[in-house]
Protein backbone atom coordinates (compact mmCIF):
# COMPACT_ATOMS: atom_id res chain seq x y z
CA UNK A 1 0.00 0.00 0.00
CA UNK A 2 1.34 3.15 -0.65
CA UNK A 3 -0.23 6.30 0.96
CA UNK A 4 -0.94 9.85 -0.30
CA UNK A 5 2.13 11.93 -0.17
CA UNK A 6 3.14 15.56 -1.47
CA UNK A 7 5.73 16.99 -2.91
CA UNK A 8 7.04 19.47 0.04
CA UNK A 9 8.90 21.78 -2.34
CA UNK A 10 6.69 25.37 -2.57
CA UNK A 11 4.66 24.97 -6.14
CA UNK A 12 4.79 28.42 -8.31
CA UNK A 13 1.68 30.55 -9.07
CA UNK A 14 -0.70 28.24 -10.96
CA UNK A 15 -0.25 25.27 -9.08
CA UNK A 16 -1.01 21.83 -10.66
CA UNK A 17 -1.61 19.15 -8.59
CA UNK A 18 -1.30 15.57 -9.76
CA UNK A 19 -3.54 12.53 -8.12
CA UNK A 20 -2.75 9.28 -9.47
CA UNK A 21 -4.75 6.33 -9.10
CA UNK A 22 -2.90 3.07 -9.86
CA UNK A 23 -6.13 -0.11 -9.75
CA UNK A 24 -4.19 -3.08 -8.72
CA UNK A 25 -7.36 -5.31 -8.71
CA UNK A 26 -11.33 -4.87 -8.20
CA UNK A 27 -13.66 -3.01 -10.96
CA UNK A 28 -11.28 -0.36 -12.96
CA UNK A 29 -14.65 1.37 -14.03
CA UNK A 30 -16.30 1.61 -10.63
CA UNK A 31 -12.28 3.14 -9.66
CA UNK A 32 -12.56 5.85 -12.46
CA UNK A 33 -16.08 6.40 -11.44
CA UNK A 34 -14.47 7.71 -7.65
CA UNK A 35 -11.93 9.41 -9.57
CA UNK A 36 -14.27 11.64 -11.87
CA UNK A 37 -16.13 12.05 -8.85
CA UNK A 38 -13.57 13.96 -7.18
CA UNK A 39 -12.76 15.62 -9.97
CA UNK A 40 -16.28 16.99 -9.75
CA UNK A 41 -16.26 17.87 -6.16
CA UNK A 42 -12.66 20.40 -7.15
CA UNK A 43 -14.57 21.95 -9.66
CA UNK A 44 -17.60 22.21 -8.03
CA UNK A 45 -15.62 23.68 -4.82
CA UNK A 46 -14.13 26.97 -6.67
CA UNK A 47 -10.50 26.53 -5.63
CA UNK A 48 -9.85 24.72 -8.97
CA UNK A 49 -9.03 26.29 -12.00
CA UNK A 50 -9.50 23.66 -14.62
CA UNK A 51 -9.13 19.83 -14.02
CA UNK A 52 -8.71 16.86 -16.51
CA UNK A 53 -8.11 13.62 -16.29
CA UNK A 54 -6.10 11.44 -18.07
CA UNK A 55 -5.56 7.72 -18.45
CA UNK A 56 -2.11 5.66 -18.87
CA UNK A 57 -0.94 5.70 -22.20
CA UNK A 58 -0.34 1.68 -22.03
CA UNK A 59 -3.74 -0.61 -22.14
CA UNK A 60 -1.65 -3.07 -20.16
CA UNK A 61 -1.86 -0.39 -16.96
CA UNK A 62 -4.67 0.70 -15.30
CA UNK A 63 -3.86 3.96 -14.15
CA UNK A 64 -5.16 7.05 -14.41
CA UNK A 65 -4.19 10.80 -13.46
CA UNK A 66 -6.43 13.89 -12.13
CA UNK A 67 -4.43 17.31 -13.10
CA UNK A 68 -6.11 20.16 -10.79
CA UNK A 69 -5.02 23.38 -11.43
CA UNK A 70 -5.02 26.49 -8.89
CA UNK A 71 -4.26 29.98 -8.97
CA UNK A 72 -2.30 29.37 -5.61
CA UNK A 73 -1.23 27.09 -3.00
CA UNK A 74 -3.39 28.24 -0.83
CA UNK A 75 -6.22 27.49 -3.30
CA UNK A 76 -4.75 24.20 -3.11
CA UNK A 77 -4.79 23.67 0.47
CA UNK A 78 -8.25 24.45 0.55
CA UNK A 79 -8.82 21.61 -1.73
CA UNK A 80 -7.36 19.46 0.43
CA UNK A 81 -9.42 20.40 3.27
CA UNK A 82 -12.31 20.34 1.67
CA UNK A 83 -14.88 18.11 3.59
CA UNK A 84 -16.20 16.58 0.38
CA UNK A 85 -12.86 15.58 -0.25
CA UNK A 86 -12.30 14.27 2.52
CA UNK A 87 -15.29 12.02 2.85
CA UNK A 88 -14.07 10.72 -1.04
CA UNK A 89 -11.06 10.25 0.36
CA UNK A 90 -12.58 8.16 3.14
CA UNK A 91 -14.99 5.88 1.09
CA UNK A 92 -11.32 4.62 -0.32
CA UNK A 93 -9.49 3.91 2.89
CA UNK A 94 -10.16 0.49 2.66
CA UNK A 95 -9.35 -0.23 -0.71
CA UNK A 96 -6.02 1.21 -0.05
CA UNK A 97 -5.72 -0.95 2.56
CA UNK A 98 -6.23 -3.97 1.08
CA UNK A 99 -3.80 -2.77 -1.88
CA UNK A 100 -6.90 -2.83 -4.18
CA UNK A 101 -5.78 0.81 -5.31
CA UNK A 102 -2.52 3.41 -4.79
CA UNK A 103 -3.05 6.57 -4.66
CA UNK A 104 -0.49 9.12 -4.69
CA UNK A 105 -0.91 12.96 -4.90
CA UNK A 106 2.44 15.01 -6.50
CA UNK A 107 2.26 18.75 -6.85
CA UNK A 108 3.80 19.71 -10.18
CA UNK A 109 4.85 23.43 -11.99
CA UNK A 110 3.95 22.28 -15.47
CA UNK A 111 1.94 19.45 -16.66
CA UNK A 112 1.91 18.72 -20.85
CA UNK A 113 -1.63 17.75 -22.86
CA UNK A 114 -1.58 14.21 -24.79
CA UNK A 115 -3.58 13.28 -27.77
CA UNK A 116 -3.64 13.63 -31.35
CA UNK A 117 -7.49 14.58 -31.64
CA UNK A 118 -9.43 17.09 -29.62
CA UNK A 119 -12.72 18.73 -29.53
CA UNK A 120 -13.50 21.82 -28.14
CA UNK A 121 -17.00 22.17 -26.64
CA UNK A 122 -18.69 25.16 -25.12
CA UNK A 123 -21.75 24.64 -23.19
CA UNK A 124 -24.20 27.47 -21.97
CA UNK A 125 -26.33 25.81 -18.71
CA UNK A 126 -29.43 27.13 -18.13
CA UNK A 127 -29.75 29.67 -15.17
CA UNK A 128 -30.51 28.29 -11.87
CA UNK A 129 -29.33 24.52 -12.86
CA UNK A 130 -25.63 24.69 -12.63
CA UNK A 131 -26.28 22.48 -9.42
CA UNK A 132 -28.13 19.88 -11.77
CA UNK A 133 -25.95 19.60 -14.53
CA UNK A 134 -22.87 19.32 -12.11
CA UNK A 135 -24.16 15.86 -11.22
CA UNK A 136 -24.52 15.22 -14.88
CA UNK A 137 -21.16 16.02 -15.84
CA UNK A 138 -20.18 13.47 -13.38
CA UNK A 139 -21.74 11.01 -15.57
CA UNK A 140 -20.66 12.29 -18.57
CA UNK A 141 -17.02 12.60 -17.27
CA UNK A 142 -17.17 9.08 -15.92
CA UNK A 143 -18.41 7.38 -19.16
CA UNK A 144 -15.84 9.38 -21.05
CA UNK A 145 -12.93 8.33 -19.40
CA UNK A 146 -13.33 4.45 -19.82
CA UNK A 147 -13.95 4.92 -23.45
CA UNK A 148 -11.39 3.07 -26.03
CA UNK A 149 -8.86 5.66 -26.73
CA UNK A 150 -9.59 8.29 -24.50
CA UNK A 151 -6.55 10.49 -23.80
CA UNK A 152 -8.10 13.29 -21.53
CA UNK A 153 -10.09 15.99 -21.07
CA UNK A 154 -9.83 20.00 -20.28
CA UNK A 155 -12.61 20.87 -18.15
CA UNK A 156 -12.88 24.43 -16.89
CA UNK A 157 -16.08 25.79 -14.87
CA UNK A 158 -17.60 28.90 -15.45
CA UNK A 159 -15.90 32.25 -14.46
CA UNK A 160 -17.46 35.34 -12.97
CA UNK A 161 -17.10 37.36 -16.39
CA UNK A 162 -18.43 33.30 -18.35
CA UNK A 163 -21.20 32.52 -15.52
CA UNK A 164 -22.88 29.05 -16.43
CA UNK A 165 -20.14 28.48 -19.19
CA UNK A 166 -18.14 25.12 -19.03
CA UNK A 167 -15.52 24.44 -21.23
CA UNK A 168 -14.67 21.60 -22.58
CA UNK A 169 -11.26 20.24 -24.39
CA UNK A 170 -11.54 16.50 -25.44
CA UNK A 171 -8.55 14.57 -26.17
CA UNK A 172 -8.65 10.76 -28.41
CA UNK A 173 -6.01 8.96 -29.83
CA UNK A 174 -7.27 8.63 -32.93
CA UNK A 175 -10.29 10.26 -35.58
CA UNK A 176 -11.84 7.00 -35.09
CA UNK A 177 -11.71 6.83 -31.11
CA UNK A 178 -13.56 10.06 -31.10
CA UNK A 179 -16.06 8.94 -33.86
CA UNK A 180 -17.25 6.19 -31.52
CA UNK A 181 -17.42 8.07 -28.63
CA UNK A 182 -19.45 10.31 -30.41
CA UNK A 183 -22.05 8.37 -32.06
CA UNK A 184 -22.46 5.97 -29.46
CA UNK A 185 -25.88 5.09 -27.76
CA UNK A 186 -24.19 5.85 -23.94
CA UNK A 187 -22.89 9.45 -25.16
CA UNK A 188 -26.94 9.87 -26.91
CA UNK A 189 -28.38 8.64 -23.40
CA UNK A 190 -25.97 10.92 -21.71
CA UNK A 191 -26.98 14.03 -23.86
CA UNK A 192 -30.44 13.33 -23.66
CA UNK A 193 -30.55 13.77 -20.19
CA UNK A 194 -28.79 17.19 -20.29
CA UNK A 195 -31.26 18.96 -22.94
CA UNK A 196 -33.69 20.32 -19.79
CA UNK A 197 -30.28 21.93 -18.40
CA UNK A 198 -28.31 23.37 -21.55
CA UNK A 199 -29.80 26.22 -24.09
CA UNK A 200 -26.75 25.88 -26.12
CA UNK A 201 -24.15 23.84 -26.80
CA UNK A 202 -21.04 24.66 -29.62
CA UNK A 203 -18.67 22.09 -30.78
CA UNK A 204 -14.66 23.20 -32.49
CA UNK A 205 -12.61 20.59 -34.09
CA UNK A 206 -8.98 22.07 -33.77
CA UNK A 207 -7.33 19.25 -35.94
CA UNK A 208 -8.44 20.76 -39.42
CA UNK A 209 -6.04 22.68 -41.55
CA UNK A 210 -8.56 26.17 -42.08
CA UNK A 211 -10.12 25.48 -38.46
CA UNK A 212 -11.31 29.34 -38.87
CA UNK A 213 -13.00 29.04 -41.99
CA UNK A 214 -14.93 25.37 -41.74
CA UNK A 215 -16.38 24.01 -38.39
CA UNK A 216 -16.53 20.80 -36.81
CA UNK A 217 -19.02 18.65 -37.73
CA UNK A 218 -20.79 18.04 -34.30
CA UNK A 219 -21.21 14.34 -35.05
CA UNK A 220 -17.58 13.16 -34.31
CA UNK A 221 -16.07 16.86 -34.05
CA UNK A 222 -13.93 16.46 -37.08
CA UNK A 223 -13.62 18.78 -39.84
CA UNK A 224 -13.69 18.20 -43.55
CA UNK A 225 -10.68 16.51 -45.56
CA UNK A 226 -7.86 18.84 -46.26
CA UNK A 227 -8.24 18.29 -50.00
CA UNK A 228 -11.93 19.64 -49.90
CA UNK A 229 -10.71 22.73 -47.63
CA UNK A 230 -7.98 23.53 -50.07
CA UNK A 231 -10.14 23.19 -53.37
CA UNK A 232 -12.94 25.53 -52.02
CA UNK A 233 -10.19 28.01 -50.18
CA UNK A 234 -8.29 28.14 -53.61
CA UNK A 235 -11.78 28.94 -55.83
CA UNK A 236 -12.53 31.57 -53.58
CA UNK A 237 -9.03 33.22 -52.83
CA UNK A 238 -8.02 32.53 -57.20
CA UNK A 239 -10.67 35.35 -58.11
CA UNK A 240 -9.61 37.92 -54.97
CA UNK A 241 -5.77 37.57 -55.92
CA UNK A 242 -6.49 38.38 -60.03
CA UNK A 243 -9.23 41.44 -59.58
CA UNK A 244 -6.52 42.71 -57.16
CA UNK A 245 -3.59 42.19 -59.86
CA UNK A 246 -5.42 43.67 -62.65
CA UNK A 247 -7.38 46.57 -60.80
CA UNK A 248 -5.79 47.63 -56.75
CA UNK A 249 -2.04 46.85 -57.78
CA UNK A 250 -1.79 50.09 -60.32
CA UNK A 251 -3.12 52.08 -57.54
CA UNK A 252 -0.63 51.14 -55.14
CA UNK A 253 2.60 51.02 -57.52
CA UNK A 254 3.63 54.05 -55.81
CA UNK A 255 4.35 52.55 -52.62
CA UNK A 256 6.58 50.36 -50.85
CA UNK A 257 6.00 46.31 -52.21
CA UNK A 258 5.99 45.81 -48.48
CA UNK A 259 3.19 48.03 -47.96
CA UNK A 260 1.34 47.36 -50.97
CA UNK A 261 1.58 43.37 -50.36
CA UNK A 262 0.15 43.82 -46.71
CA UNK A 263 -3.01 46.30 -48.25
CA UNK A 264 -3.27 43.44 -51.03
CA UNK A 265 -3.33 40.30 -48.64
CA UNK A 266 -5.49 42.21 -45.82
CA UNK A 267 -8.41 42.41 -48.85
CA UNK A 268 -7.92 38.97 -49.71
CA UNK A 269 -7.73 37.59 -46.39
CA UNK A 270 -10.70 39.48 -45.29
CA UNK A 271 -13.55 38.95 -48.39
CA UNK A 272 -12.14 35.11 -48.15
CA UNK A 273 -13.06 35.18 -44.56
CA UNK A 274 -16.36 36.99 -44.58
CA UNK A 275 -17.37 36.88 -48.36
CA UNK A 276 -16.03 33.64 -50.11
CA UNK A 277 -15.94 31.05 -47.77
CA UNK A 278 -18.91 31.24 -45.92
CA UNK A 279 -20.70 31.46 -49.36
CA UNK A 280 -18.42 28.08 -50.38
CA UNK A 281 -19.77 26.17 -46.77
CA UNK A 282 -23.23 26.82 -47.55
CA UNK A 283 -23.13 25.51 -51.15
CA UNK A 284 -21.25 22.67 -50.45
CA UNK A 285 -21.97 21.84 -46.63
CA UNK A 286 -23.09 18.23 -48.37
CA UNK A 287 -19.75 17.40 -49.62
CA UNK A 288 -17.87 18.77 -46.75
CA UNK A 289 -19.76 17.04 -44.31
CA UNK A 290 -21.71 13.95 -45.36
CA UNK A 291 -24.20 12.23 -43.96
CA UNK A 292 -25.15 8.28 -43.26
CA UNK A 293 -28.06 8.87 -45.69
CA UNK A 294 -26.28 11.48 -48.40
CA UNK A 295 -26.29 10.19 -51.76
CA UNK A 296 -23.24 8.35 -53.17
CA UNK A 297 -23.23 10.57 -56.25
CA UNK A 298 -23.38 13.89 -53.97
CA UNK A 299 -19.23 13.22 -53.78
CA UNK A 300 -18.47 13.09 -57.34
CA UNK A 301 -20.95 15.39 -58.34
CA UNK A 302 -19.82 18.72 -56.28
CA UNK A 303 -15.58 17.68 -57.13
CA UNK A 304 -17.10 17.98 -60.49
CA UNK A 305 -19.15 21.24 -59.77
CA UNK A 306 -16.10 22.35 -58.36
CA UNK A 307 -13.17 22.14 -61.27
CA UNK A 308 -16.33 23.41 -63.43
CA UNK A 309 -15.75 26.63 -61.49
CA UNK A 310 -12.02 26.54 -61.57
CA UNK A 311 -12.51 26.53 -65.56
CA UNK A 312 -15.22 29.55 -65.61
CA UNK A 313 -12.60 31.99 -63.42
CA UNK A 314 -9.96 31.43 -65.66
CA UNK A 315 -11.64 31.73 -68.69
CA UNK A 316 -13.72 34.94 -67.38
CA UNK A 317 -10.32 36.27 -65.44
CA UNK A 318 -7.81 35.18 -68.57
CA UNK A 319 -9.92 38.07 -70.73
CA UNK A 320 -8.86 40.97 -68.37
CA UNK A 321 -5.18 40.76 -69.17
Amino acid sequence: MTQSSTNSAPPPADTVCLTKMSVNSGDAGEHVNWLARLMMVGVESGAVLSAEIIPSSSPDEHVWTLVQRFHSEQLMSEWKANADRLKLLEEMAAKIAANEITLTDAVSSSHGTIGSVAVAIVTQVKSGLEPTYLEFEKQFQSAQAKRRGYRGVYLQPPTKKTPGVWTTLIRFDSPDALDDWFVSEERKKLLTLAEPLVSSTDYQTVAGSFPGWFPAQETGGKGPPNWKTAMLVLLGLYPIVMLEIRYLNPQLHELNPAIANFIGNSISVALTTWVTMPLSIKAFTPWLFPKKDTPAWVSPASFALVVVLFALEIALLWRLF
